[in-house]
């Protein structure tokens, strides 16, 4: 029982509900859970371009292997019929141009991830616009795709870089991706909220806010929506944890590389960005 119980929190539904009818094990689960469509996406980049310590006049030292993986990628989204978001590095797109139009031919959406993978806290506004404009022009003129978002390497819009959002408004964008809602010491703004919503920026425009998942447990935030978590956290948490927001009736922000993906295209439904949001970003 013990055991049941924790699996009762741990999947967000009502332990109450469980305790009053623990002789059958039953507890109350979101009834539409497996209609709710779910966001995926992938930050396209290649495995030495998120470590700081190389910076990009080395990066054509190293081998590149984001050939090899994107087709890998690309087949097994295919094959569980899955469509995502690409935030794509504006340097990986002027170096493989032909798999940005593979990523475009298979029927994903494309966003930005800007252009050299320096976080946005380490740029000058000035730089970062010219940044940004230089990664949007080579995907849209490689695959004629309108840009609609943003996710910034190493999720580093944080407190001390929020005026990087006007910065997309100016550029055309009309969400950002980039606020992760937990503590870590690269990243995050632990008070942001954990759902889309519209966020004011320093000059007092609006844009949506799409943050990576997380699930609330012990009044903490835990992130379960992928990346280097899908490898340090056991699946069964993070499946219970996305779970525990599907039963609240929320759509999950998923973003991973191709490792353990196939227990969770069994597990959860998904779509890109644009599509299972599509309402609030008035893309419909």
């Amino acid at each position: 029982m013990v055991w049941d119980l924790l699996q009762a929190y741990l999947d967000g539904g009502n332990v109450l509900k469980f305790l009053k009818s623990r002789n059958k094990c039953e507890y109350m689960v979101f009834p539409n859970e497996n209609e709710i469509t779910n966001a995926f996406s992938v930050d396209f980049e290649d495995w030495f371009q998120c470590l700081e310590v190389i910076p990009i006049s080395r990066w054509d030292n190293y081998e590149y292997r984001i050939e090899k993986n994107a087709h890998r990628m690309l087949d097994l989204l295919d094959e569980y019929n899955v469509r995502a978001t690409f935030f794509i590095l504006g340097y990986v797109a002027e170096k493989f141009p032909y798999l940005i139009k593979e990523i475009d031919r298979r029927g994903h959406v494309l966003g930005t991830h800007g252009y050299s993978h320096k976080q946005v806290y380490k740029q000058k506004p000035k730089e970062f616009a010219e940044e940004l404009k230089r990664s949007i022009d080579i995907v849209s003129e490689l695959t004629g795709q309108r840009i609609y978002g943003f996710r910034a390497p190493i999720f580093s819009i944080v407190s001390k870089s929020l005026w990087a959002l006007d910065i997309l408004l100016e550029q055309g964008l009309i969400y950002d991706s980039s606020i992760y809602p937990v503590l870590n010491y690269r990243y995050g703004i632990v008070s942001s909220k954990r759902f889309i919503h519209r966020l004011t920026t320093v000059s007092g425009n609006t844009i949506f806010e799409i943050p990576i998942a997380t699930a609330r447990y012990f009044n903490l935030n835990v992130p379960v929506g992928g990346g280097a978590y899908l490898r340090i956290i056991p699946y069964l948490i993070t499946r219970a944890g996305l779970k525990k927001i599907n039963h609240k009736g929320q759509p999950i922000v998923f973003y991973a590389t191709i490792k353990r993906l196939r227990k969770l295209f069994s597990d959860f439904k998904f779509a890109p960005i644009e599509k299972v949001f599509s309402k609030q970003l008035g893309l419909q």
